[in-house]
């Protein structure tokens, strides 16, 4: 039995989830919930609900029902619900029903068939902050925008109490994939709630960090691979991190170069080819690798 966990979120953490059903035996997602944009946004300020973007992504990638995940993406396009995909006004739904929003991801998991688990980081209303030259930048989207480089960011609340099955989970698993996706406002805002940052300190699972195949406009655009690993070790501690995964070989003009002799003797780099022609993670690629890393 190969238990795998992945961390994160948006479309990356979806291509790692797709990667694991090609070779894990029970797979698990602890998923970002600080998303402040679009139609995230709006049903966290107007129900007071964690935003369900991200988590909805998840469910999908792991789905054996295609025509009840295609109605979950379904995006109105007029109207009142313009913008909101079907599956994130469903799990709002489920969550005003059962005032359980936890229970309101397992039951939209449920009934797409989804063949594992996602849950949320924490259950909890948190918004994310960085501190950059000259002040702090709040809210996800501010953050992932800004042109002003990222010193550090944390939540506020800055203690939201993790998802205790999300906990559970990653103690139990046997491999941990953290990422890819964006690095601050997807798999950093992850692991900065503080039981998901001690459980991955304290799993006995291997834990890889996919690094990212490009670099992205803002919130990434001046950091190389060496960059994203310091950052994630800076606030998910130095011990959260066994094997990093890059692209190899690199993307021209955007990829990722990463100078070994920066990083910390105890991790392991594997370079393999990771990447679509799109630049995108391939999840049967991916699969091939993670699945000798198990």
């Amino acid at each position: 039995m190969t238990r795998v966990v992945g961390i994160g979120g948006g479309h990356g953490l979806a291509a790692t989830l797709r990667a694991a059903r090609l070779y894990a035996d029970d797979i698990a997602a602890v998923v970002t919930v600080a998303d402040d944009g679009g139609s995230s946004g709006r049903l966290t300020r107007d129900l007071g609900i964690p935003p369900p973007g991200d988590i909805r992504r998840c469910l999908c990638a792991l789905a054996s029902e295609d025509d009840v995940a295609a109605l979950y993406e379904h995006r109105f396009g007029s109207g009142d619900l313009t913008g909101h995909p079907a599956g994130n006004l469903i799990i709002a739904a489920l969550a005003e029903m059962t005032g359980d929003f936890g229970y309101a991801v397992r039951r939209a998991g449920s009934l797409l068939g989804a063949v594992g688990s996602v849950y949320p980081a924490t259950a909890a209303l948190v918004e994310l902050h960085a501190r950059v030259e000259g002040g702090v930048v709040a809210g996800q989207v501010a953050v992932a925008q800004t042109s002003a480089p990222i010193q550090a960011v944390y939540l506020d609340p800055v203690d939201p109490p993790a998802h205790p099955d999300a906990v559970a989970a990653i103690l139990a698993a046997d491999q941990i994939v953290l990422g890819p996706g964006s690095l601050f406002t997807s798999l950093i805002a992850t692991v900065l709630v503080p039981g998901i940052r001690e459980a991955l300190q304290q799993t006995e699972a291997r834990r890889i960090f996919v690094c990212n195949t490009r670099r992205q406009k803002g919130e990434t655009e001046h950091l190389d691979a060496a960059a994203h690993v310091h950052a994630v070790l800076d606030h998910a501690g130095t011990s959260a991190v066994d094997v990093v995964l890059l692209q190899d070989p690199e993307i021209p003009e955007e990829g990722m170069r990463l100078d070994h002799t920066s990083l910390p003797p105890h991790l392991e780099v594997v370079g393999a080819r990771v990447a679509a022609s799109d630049g995108a993670h391939d999840p049967a690629l991916l699969a091939d690798v993670l699945r000798r890393l198990v």
